[in-house]
């Protein structure tokens, strides 16, 4: 019985211990985040590595498996590089493989190309990262990628996060650098310089305390007095110590937006380059814009030239100079419109804006055209104004309008007078 109980005992122990092991392994590939195996299936990357026979044997059919066939295995193209090396992305073929065109090892990914998104090649080198010392020490990235600025603003705050681990004291260096705009984004833009445009803090350091999760890069910037396009430079992080590392988003482009246009006296046209009215209307607004800049008091003068309208007789004449204030961009006048009782055609005059005061310029919109449309019936038919004289012999005033039922009878017997007449001169042929 003791002989028995002691086998039992040290069954159940080797049972335990395995049982252990198994899910000590289960535990150290759980499964990669949702957002890495999301990167996997957006990008077609299933297409040669899922399924019964997926190719070199790697399957990432999900989370589970693919972090069993990805982290510490090595690439079946090279035997000295792992798939995915815990804690060091430019030494893990899969990064390596979603990041260039011809990498080292194997072909590109997802097959044939293109590349993924920067925003999804961040994600997965987070993700090794994080599952190395960054899991503990933690791992440094720029909040933001982009950052828009006024030239008039005194400096730019921006934001380094120290994510995953917080253990221990660590820094990180980071450099302020003139840097082109992406021309993709912005093709106008140009870089920005220093001091000219901002101050540059060289030799940067940042250091977070044990717990510590985020710091912040105070650059300042100098206002110019030049009429420039969006400068850029660039805040970028480098040189970690104490165990932290970088993330994949490391650097921050600041675009800085020049004051000068609003300091300008500005460009003046007219909103429109047609306009049209009717007779009846009385009146018609037109505005003038003020655009590029709407610095100092600056006039402008507006004036009619004469076509087929005729001011007085069609219109009230405009001879007149409009004064902007500082920051004023668009003023409105008014036109008065003739309502004669004549029966006429559309009729134009045109519209016309010069003399700028002060250093304003004319736009392309200098002129307009107005028309103006006659509201005027024609007058009634027939002749006279009373006692049956006009036209159809009218009674009572009512002048020579004729009537359809009128006109239906007349023609009817005209039909009839007409046939009579030619019978008439038949006869007399034959009789002579």
């Amino acid at each position: 019985m003791q002989v028995v109980k002691f086998s039992l005992v040290k069954i159940s122990f080797i049972t335990a211990v395995i049982l252990g092991c198994i899910f000590s392994q289960m535990s150290l590939f759980a499964a990669v985040p949702d957002e890495v195996q999301a990167v996997f299936v957006n990008n077609t990357c299933l297409d040669c590595h899922s399924g019964a026979s997926p190719s070199v044997g790697l399957s990432l059919d999900d989370a589970v498996i693919s972090e069993t066939e990805m982290v510490d295995v090595f690439a079946v193209c090279n035997g000295a590089v792992k798939i995915v090396a815990p804690g060091d992305p430019e030494n893990s073929a899969l990064y390596l493989k979603l990041a260039s065109l011809t990498p080292s090892c194997g072909g590109v990914m997802p097959p044939g190309g293109p590349l993924i998104s920067t925003a999804e090649l961040n994600i997965i080198y987070d993700w090794i990262v994080s599952i190395g010392p960054a899991a503990q020490f933690g791992l440094m990235s720029m909040a933001q990628a982009n950052v828009t600025v006024q030239e008039t603003d005194a400096s730019v705050t921006l934001t380094v996060n120290r994510d995953l681990g917080t253990t221990g004291v660590v820094t990180v260096d980071f450099v302020v650098s003139t840097v082109g705009a992406d021309t993709a984004e912005d093709e106008t833009a140009g870089s920005a310089e220093d001091p000219s445009d901002y101050i540059a803090q060289l030799n940067g350091s940042l250091t977070f305390a044990d717990g510590e999760t985020s710091k912040q890069i105070v650059v300042a910037l100098t206002d110019d007095l030049v009429l420039e396009n969006t400068e850029v430079f660039s805040v970028t992080l480098s040189n970690p110590q104490g165990g932290v590392v970088l993330g994949g988003a490391v650097q921050t482009k600041v675009s800085i937006t020049d004051n000068e246009f609003d300091n300008q006296p500005g460009t003046f046209f007219i909103e429109r380059v047609s306009y049209s009215a009717n007779e009846a209307d009385g009146t018609m607004d037109v505005r003038i814009i003020r655009s590029f800049g709407a610095g100092g008091q600056v006039t402008i003068d507006v004036a009619s030239t004469d076509s087929e309208a005729l001011s007085g007789a069609d219109y009230q004449a405009i001879n007149s100079t409009l004064m902007f204030e500082e920051g004023e961009k668009n003023q409105t006048f008014t036109i008065t419109i003739v309502d004669d009782a004549i029966e006429e055609q559309t009729e134009t005059f045109t519209l016309s804006l010069s003399q700028p005061s002060d250093g304003e310029l004319l736009g392309g919109f200098q002129n307009a055209t107005v028309s103006i449309s006659d509201d005027d019936a024609p007058n009634a038919g027939g002749g006279g104004t009373g006692g049956g004289t006009g036209g159809t012999g009218g009674t009572g005033g009512t002048g020579g309008a004729v009537e359809p039922e009128e006109e239906a009878e007349f023609e009817a017997a005209g039909s009839v007078i007409y046939l009579l007449s030619i019978l008439c001169l038949f006869g007399f042929v034959r009789r002579r």
